[in-house]
């Protein structure tokens, strides 16, 4: 299950897993969560704040959480979503957003349709057999004939096929059309524009095959570039205008599920309940209902010792250490697929060409402003006071999960507000009228905008920490807005360009793609700063190409986009995480494990031994 939580928002590529932190579970990562409400002040430990390596545990493909008991008949397992903000109820994943909804999603399906091998590759797996034709730039699907819809009604070729024709439709109202990936597809193309109602290169030669014809399979399709292995449920929606069908009850309040539940009643915004599918392929579920509830970050600590749920979405960083005192419960921590960033506003994004456009005068133009901005803050002091010690620097945009394609000498932005100062000085940005605070190389005022989300009681510290680090190597900084920004509207103003952000405080959940198209490519919705450059691009490329079919090539290619990135400065990483999961000890079952190269349960799987939580 702990995959569940990685692919929000963000297997981008895939058009179905979406962290946040759609990179995502290409999902945009909600969490706002901090450590001590107290003072801003941090105190770097060594001055410059350099790390060696890394002390979060990126390797653990399977990690079982072993309890005791035997399975109940009928019981239910109550699960907290934490979030400050309603769920938005978009339960579909070619067109959700949020990690809440995927949180949703992923419980009823049981997890992905796929196996991924040790590097995170999409593979065969008993509910689809998939099978990669080089020569023939062609993939094939065969669906296991016994999967069946919650309804009763048989899974078919479309169901996996139509997906495609969603997200490529001109109506499509989601933002996982990408012009560069999805118009490899033969015919995508004729399609999205509006001059044919077929996809000529997505075919079904029996009930349970399709096969599509891609102009060329590049090695990337291996981790879901251009690939969308996935269900929509054709017989059930295919009636309703693409235009319509994120707003549809099929769709935000009675979607069917071939996974092994399916929500049977939704409370909007605060509560789904899912019964479990008596036409599961591997038989109905022993666990009877699965209660999915909002709980308030700072709600977290009191209803975790009232023992109300059995696990919740994530584990809030600043309460990790009251959770662990806890009876009745087992905390696992792995790393998590996530990093916070510091982003830009540097361009602008054409969303009907689908195109990136960097603006060479916007206020955070000079790479040099950006690149001092990140060395004045002492991530490490950070990951220690507001985390707990459970975070650290983030040293480069690739996890070290993907231990090929980690780019192992990147230092990454650590603390130095000296190098910072001098930055700027070389880049002409001095106080010139003696006020404390420096001008732009033209001399004119210069005031930065931060945009930072709400929730927690630390988002407003944590603010303010930034931004009288900021002033000490003499920025002038304020809040966008007056204030942290509600998270649904955060993303909101990001997706609209809102001129009053100049830089933003996000996160990514990212998925098994570690592919950077989709979050920092010239045609990406989810390129949050809109920035690009020729030399960026040319590496993003690089590992797309039919060259990446060598495996050095390939890892080369990330670990030079990896250094552009440094240099070139789209967005500063700022933090990788620790995600820890919290489990009942009545839970049977439960894997916390990735699943790379190794089988892990999933939601269909567990049981519980008692009525209600344990509370020892």
């Amino acid at each position: 299950m702990k995959k569940f939580a990685r692919m929000l928002a963000v297997a981008l590529a895939l058009g179905m897993t979406l962290t946040a932190c759609k990179p995502g579970n290409s999902g945009k990562n909600n969490s706002t969560d901090a450590g001590s409400k107290d003072s801003t002040e941090v105190v770097s430990n060594d001055g410059k704040g350099k790390t060696g390596e890394s002390k979060i545990n990126w390797d653990a493909k399977t990690l079982p959480v072993k309890n005791e008991g035997d399975p109940i008949e009928n019981g239910n397992l109550e699960y907290g979503i934490v979030t400050d903000s309603p769920i938005k109820g978009i339960f579909d994943l070619s067109l959700y957003t949020d990690q809440t909804d995927y949180d949703v999603i992923a419980m009823m399906d049981g997890g992905n349709l796929y196996d991924n091998d040790d590097s995170f590759r999409i593979i065969s797996s008993d509910r689809v057999e998939i099978e990669y034709d080089e020569e023939g730039n062609k993939v094939t699907f065969k669906l296991n004939p016994d999967l069946k819809w919650s309804d009763g009604t048989p899974v078919t070729a479309m169901d996996l096929a139509y997906p495609y024709y969603i997200v490529g439709h001109p109506d499509y109202t989601g933002i996982r059309y990408d012009k560069s990936e999805d118009e490899r597809i033969v015919g995508m193309k004729e399609y999205h524009e509006g001059t044919t109602d077929k996809i000529s290169g997505i075919t079904t030669p029996d009930d349970h095959t399709v096969v599509v014809q891609y102009t060329e399979l590049t090695p990337a399709t291996h981790w879901g570039s251009g690939l969308r292995v996935q269900l929509s449920p054709y017989h059930y929606i295919k009636d309703i205008p693409i235009a319509d069908l994120e707003s549809s009850d099929e769709i935000r309040v009675k979607p069917l599920s071939a996974g092994p539940y399916y929500i049977s009643n939704y409370v909007q915004g605060q509560k789904v309940e899912l019964s479990a599918n008596e036409h599961y392929y591997k038989g109905k579920p022993k666990i009877a209902k699965i209660n999915m509830e909002v709980v308030p970050v700072s709600n977290v600590v009191s209803a975790m010792k009232a023992h109300k749920y059995d696990m919740i979405s994530q584990v809030p960083s600043k309460s990790v250490e009251d959770l662990k005192q806890i009876p009745g419960y087992q905390l696992v921590g792995t790393g998590e697929f996530y990093y916070s960033y510091l982003g830009f506003a540097l361009g602008h994004f054409d969303k009907k060409e689908g195109t990136i456009t960097t603006n060479p005068d916007a206020k955070m133009a000079n790479v040099n402003l950006r690149k001092a901005m990140g060395y004045a803050l002492d991530q490490n002091a950070v990951a220690e006071k507001f985390y707990k010690g459970n975070n650290e620097l983030a040293k480069t945009i690739t996890l070290p999960i993907f231990n090929e394609f980690h780019n192992k000498d990147i230092e990454g932005y650590y603390y130095d507000p000296d190098k910072a100062m001098k930055l700027l000085d070389d880049a002409g940005y001095k106080d010139v009228d003696g006020d404390g605070y420096r001008e732009d190389p033209e001399g004119q005022p210069l005031e930065i905008s931060l945009a930072m989300m709400s929730g927690g009681d630390t988002q407003e510290p944590l603010s303010q920490y930034y931004l009288q680090s900021w002033e000490k190597i003499g920025l002038k900084a304020k809040l966008a807005t007056g204030s942290l920004i509600e998270v649904n509207s955060f993303y909101d103003k990001l997706d609209a360009e809102d001129p009053e952000i100049d830089v933003f405080a996000a996160a990514w959940g990212v998925g098994t793609n570690p592919n950077p198209k989709e979050t920092y490519g010239n045609s990406a919705a989810f390129n949050m700063s809109r920035y690009t450059s020729d030399k960026l691009q040319e590496t993003i490329d690089r590992i797309s190409s039919p060259e990446a079919a060598d495996p050095e090539f390939m890892a080369q290619a990330y670990k030079d986009f990896q250094q552009v990135a440094f240099d070139e400065v789209p967005a500063i990483p700022l933090q990788w995480r620790t995600g820890f999961q919290m489990i009942n000890n009545r839970v049977l079952n439960y894997d916390a494990g990735y699943g790379n190269g190794e089988k892990t349960t999933n939601s269909g799987d567990w049981a519980v031994s008692a009525e209600k939580p344990l509370e020892k």
